[in-house]
């Protein structure tokens, strides 16, 4: 594969963005937020995870570095292979519409592990008097192998090893709620957060890599996800939200319904592990998810 990691510490130009209100709008739409209190408007405020929309040009623009990938033939294949495979996000405050952010990433590292590749981004956001207002840790993992072939050889393990049940804790299931995945989400929401990877818009080019179709965006996702949980948890405050962390385990595909079940983390009330399964079925399409969040109620400006 060729990859580079000389690029380690490469930087993206700073960009100032302004926090349009028919930008987060459109945002909102785009996740079928419907925050009970009417919070985002009522309060001129952006949702936790609009900060991905500040983020996504210059994360395309370090996963698509020529100079990381070796040659324009080779970025072409590991992009097409490229797995989002992990997100943390931590939000010090909320972004008001209206105001300029600055905003860049930096290739924080990149690691062999096995035949694939392990690509960690960092986008960190500042206001107007330098502050940080949140960061980003976005692990991709580029696959070094045809798709096809990994599940046949999955298969093939699965056959001659049988998998044994998981011996898991009783969770204290402390949050339970369904939603649904729109069909056509994933083109309004490349719309709104500026993620036009084609997997999640083209058909063919998904196919390529070795889906049956187009895939929802995994911070989509996450987005509804913790919509649910500050619908339902936190009261409809999502100021109180301070950290999310999370694996994505499996597609989604657009007309999905899903379940996020949450559960007292060890911090206790100021935690929740959580996870998001297909109404139905076990499979588990986030996994490890983890939320920090205050207990007190503000709008977090």
């Amino acid at each position: 594969m060729g990859i580079n990691t000389g690029v380690i510490g490469h930087k993206t130009q700073k960009k100032i963005v302004k926090i349009d209100d028919i930008a987060v709008s459109n945002y909102l739409e785009a996740i079928s937020s419907n925050n009970p209190l009417g919070f985002y408007s009522r309060n001129k405020f952006a949702p936790p995870m609009f900060n991905v929309a500040l983020e996504i040009s210059h994360i395309a623009e370090l996963w698509s570095l020529e100079e990381l990938h070796g040659s324009k033939e080779e970025t072409e294949r590991n992009v097409l292979m490229l797995v989002h495979g992990e997100q943390k996000m931590t939000f010090n405050r909320l972004l008001k519409l209206g105001e300029e952010i600055t905003t860049h990433s930096i290739i924080e590292n990149v690691q062999e592990k096995g035949r694939n590749y392990i690509v960690t981004l960092k986008p960190i956001h500042e206001d107007s008097k330098s502050k940080e207002t949140g960061t980003s840790t976005w692990t991709l993992f580029i696959r070094a192998e045809d798709s096809k072939l990994q599940k046949a050889e999955q298969k093939q393990k699965a056959k001659s090893k049988p998998k044994m049940p998981e011996q898991t804790k009783p969770k204290d299931v402390v949050l339970s709620s369904n939603f649904h995945v729109p069909d056509g989400v994933t083109h309004k929401y490349a719309e709104a957060s500026g993620d036009k990877n084609k997997i999640h818009v083209d058909p063919e080019y998904a196919k390529k890599a070795g889906l049956d179709g187009v895939i929802v965006h995994g911070l989509c996702t996450m987005a509804m996800t913790l919509e649910q949980i500050t619908d339902n948890h936190l009261s409809g405050f999502p100021g109180t939200i301070k950290e999310v962390s999370l694996r994505f385990s499996s597609p989604v595909w657009p007309g999905d319904n899903l379940v996020v079940q949450g559960w007292e983390g060890e911090e206790g009330g100021t935690s929740l592990m959580f996870e998001v399964h297909r109404e139905g079925s076990d499979t588990k399409v986030i996994k490890s998810g983890k939320l920090k969040f205050e207990n007190e109620q503000h709008i977090g400006f």
